[in-house]
């Protein structure tokens, strides 16, 4: 619940600390609740501290506030290369693409758990397209690990209700049910293509076999029957998961090459670098104050 009250005391209390503290690099994190003013104010007060926002979601879930931010970023970090361009006609002066990632604390392979083995699983919220494409595999051995959702907004004779395993996963949960697992779906919804989302780096950094839907931004950073699977339409991954059940040689393979892409290329680490980067181009730009670069 946004409280205006409070919201103006945060505001304040961050305009206070960047004073006190003089911070090379303000990082937001999504923008919830930092005001445009405020950050105005942090330009105006700290001109030598570079505003970079880190925005983990779609377009979709901008609001008038949340625009009016963009211009005050000296970057701006969209999750998706295809909302690059969106982020810039509504005013970020430099968006940047800059993909989800995994901990490598957080998410790591776990032990298998005969009580949550499973031939076929999804991990993430409940979207009525999900839940019409998973309808369509209900007939397989398969687990959905989420809010209670699953049971409260699915239809009340959907099969789905059954499947529901229990509440949202979380850091070594996750690698004990990848583990368990020898399916691991992901299945971008509307509000989340063309990804990569953050099941993309997550199941690949616990190991998993994952079986995703089929986008240009996925297939960027990963090679289709090399460390991740793809499909397109339900009927292509029922056909995939009947394929590589019946193969533990060739998903066991395509799963370790997908925990080594991940762990070698695309973690949290790897991503402060890109930061990092942006803050040192920034530096020697003419365009902007100078920035002395911490290494």
């Amino acid at each position: 619940v946004r409280v205006d009250a409070w919201e103006r005391k945060s505001n304040l209390e961050l305009l206070r600390l960047v004073d006190e503290v003089r911070p090379q690099l303000l990082l937001v994190i999504d923008t919830t609740g930092v005001r445009p003013g405020t950050l105005g104010q942090i330009r105006a007060r700290c001109p030598d501290t570079a505003l970079h926002c880190v925005f983990p979601d779609s377009p979709h879930s901008l609001d008038i506030e949340r625009i009016a931010a963009l211009p005050l970023f000296d970057r701006v970090g969209t999750s998706s290369p295809a909302w690059v361009d969106v982020f810039r006609r509504l005013g970020a002066r430099h968006a940047a693409y800059l993909p989800f990632a995994a901990d490598t604390e957080l998410h790591v392979p776990g032990g298998a758990d005969a009580a949550r083995k499973a031939d076929v699983c999804f991990v993430g919220t409940w979207r009525p397209e999900r839940e019409a494409f998973l309808e369509q595999l209900s007939d397989l051995d398969l687990r959905i690990w989420g809010s209670d959702y699953w049971k409260t907004r699915t239809r009340p004779s959907s099969p789905l209700r059954a499947r529901w395993a229990g509440r949202p996963l979380r850091g070594e949960e996750l690698g004990a049910v990848c583990a368990s697992t020898r399916v691991m779906l992901n299945v971008m919804d509307v509000a989340t293509w063309p990804g990569p989302n953050m099941r993309t780096f997550e199941q690949a950094a616990c190991g998993a076999f994952s079986l995703t839907t089929r986008t240009p931004a996925v297939l960027e950073l990963f090679t289709e029957g090399e460390n991740i699977e793809c499909f397109d339409d339900v009927r292509e991954a029922r056909a995939k998961i009947e394929r590589y059940l019946r193969d533990d040689e060739r998903r066991a393979r395509v799963a370790r090459a997908g925990l080594a892409l991940v762990t070698t290329h695309h973690t949290y680490a790897h991503r402060i670098a890109t930061l990092t980067d942006w803050l040192a181009a920034d530096a020697a730009h003419p365009d902007h104050p100078r920035r002395a670069v911490a290494h």
